[in-house]
C-alpha cells in the first residue's frame, strides 16, 4: 500500500492467550487440575444494546480487547457505526455482511449510474472491488494488458510497530490495484464513489482475513481492520490523485 496513505493508528499484534477455569476433581478421585475449553466471546456476554457509543463501550470492556492498541482504536472511533458493525460481526452478534456497494453509495450521497464502467475500466473495478482470490486469479491471467499490478504491501507509521501489516498484505495488494488503476481509467466525476468502494472493499477483504482467526484474536483484528480502513478513507486522496 502507498506509504503516504496510512497516517492513523495501526494496531499492534494481539498476544493470544488461552483463558479457562480450574475445575476441581470430584472428592472420590485423585485431585487434578482440569481446564475446560474456553468459550467464544459471544457466549460470555449478551450482545450490547443502546446507542452506537454505548454498544462500542460495552465491547471495549470485554477481555479480548484490553490490549492498549485496541483500546486506543475503540476510543478514537467510539461513535463510529462502521466499527460497531465490525465488532458485531467479530462477536457473532449479527449475520449481516458488509454491504460495500450500499455503503459506498451512501458515503458519496448516491452512486451515479455511470459509476459502473465497461471494458478495461469495468474489468479493473471488478478486480479492485472483488476478493483476494479473484485478484490473484486475474493477476495470473489478466483480461487486459497495460494494467498496474504492482504493490508495496501494507506499511505502518513509525512508532506504531508492524501491526497487522503481514496479516493484511493480501487485502493491501487488492487495494493497491484499485488505487493504481481506477484514477486513470475512471472520469473524475466518479472518483469519489470509486475510491469509497475501493476502500470499503479493502475493509471487507481484511474482515475476511480476520474471520479466519481464533475467536480470541478475532475482535482485535476487526478493530485493526477499521483503523487501516479509516487511514485510507481519510488519507488516501493524495495517493489516488498521484496515480491519475
Amino acid at each position: 500500500m502507498n506509504r503516504t496513505v496510512l497516517s492513523l493508528l495501526i494496531l499492534a499484534p494481539l498476544a493470544l492467550a488461552a483463558c479457562g477455569q480450574t475445575t476441581p476433581a470430584p472428592a472420590a478421585q485423585t485431585p487434578a487440575a482440569q481446564t475446560p475449553a474456553a468459550q467464544a466471546p459471544d457466549a460470555q456476554a449478551p450482545a450490547p444494546s443502546g446507542s452506537t457509543q454505548a454498544q462500542i463501550a460495552a465491547y471495549a470492556a470485554r477481555p479480548e480487547l484490553q490490549d492498549e492498541d485496541s483500546q486506543a482504536i475503540l476510543r478514537e472511533y467510539a461513535s463510529d457505526p462502521l466499527l460497531l458493525q465490525s465488532l458485531q460481526r467479530a462477536y457473532g452478534d449479527t449475520s449481516a455482511p458488509l454491504n460495500v456497494e450500499a455503503l459506498a453509495a451512501e458515503k458519496v450521497g448516491g452512486a451515479p449510474l455511470q459509476s459502473q464502467a465497461t471494458g478495461r475500466a469495468g474489468y479493473a473495478q471488478s478486480v479492485a472491488w472483488g476478493s483476494v482470490s479473484h485478484y490473484r486469479a486475474e493477476k495470473a491471467s489478466p483480461n487486459y494488458s497495460g494494467l498496474r499490478w504492482g504493490s508495496d504491501g501494507c506499511s505502518a507509521p513509525d512508532g506504531f510497530g508492524l501491526g497487522y501489516r503481514d496479516d493484511f498484505r493480501p487485502a493491501c495488494d487488492v487495494h493497491d490495484f484499485g488505487y493504481g488503476n481506477l484514477p486513470w481509467l475512471i472520469s473524475k466525476p466518479y472518483w469519489p464513489y470509486n475510491k469509497a468502494r475501493t476502500d470499503l472493499a479493502f475493509l471487507n477483504n481484511m474482515e475476511t482475513i480476520c474471520a479466519a482467526k481464533s475467536w480470541y484474536a478475532r475482535p482485535a483484528c476487526y478493530a485493526a481492520a477499521n483503523a487501516y480502513y479509516h487511514a485510507v478513507d481519510i488519507g488516501g486522496w493524495a495517493a489516488w490523485i498521484r496515480n491519475s
